[in-house]
């Protein structure tokens, strides 16, 4: 569902556009029985809290992961740059080696 807002803050909309202020109400109907939702006081729009704060959980758990995989691709990349060195530094050395066993050929 859209959420429309006047302002562009984040979270919910302190006021829908078509004017009225946000509120937090209860269903009351047979489907939905005291489930809490976001909605106008002309009931225009409307958004249930639980779904909101659904989304906002896995959206904390993604952060989570997400800066959990930059810390891995950090120590990986610091690997990475590790190997490159010592193999260059081999590369180098086996370069001496060479031209040391031709000089006593």
């Amino acid at each position: 569902m859209k959420l429309l807002r006047l302002n562009a803050e984040r979270g919910m909309p302190k006021q829908w556009l078509c004017g009225e202020p946000s509120y937090i109400f209860t269903s009351g109907s047979a489907t939905n029985p005291r489930r809490l939702y976001y909605c106008c006081a002309k009931g225009y729009n409307k958004c249930l809290v639980e779904e909101v704060e659904d989304i906002k959980s896995l959206i904390s758990g993604m952060n989570k992961d997400i800066s959990e995989f930059r810390l891995i691709v950090a120590r990986l990349e610091k690997e990475i740059e590790g190997m490159k060195t010592e193999s260059e530094r081999k590369g180098e050395e086996c370069m001496s080696q060479g031209r040391c066993l031709r000089n006593v050929v």
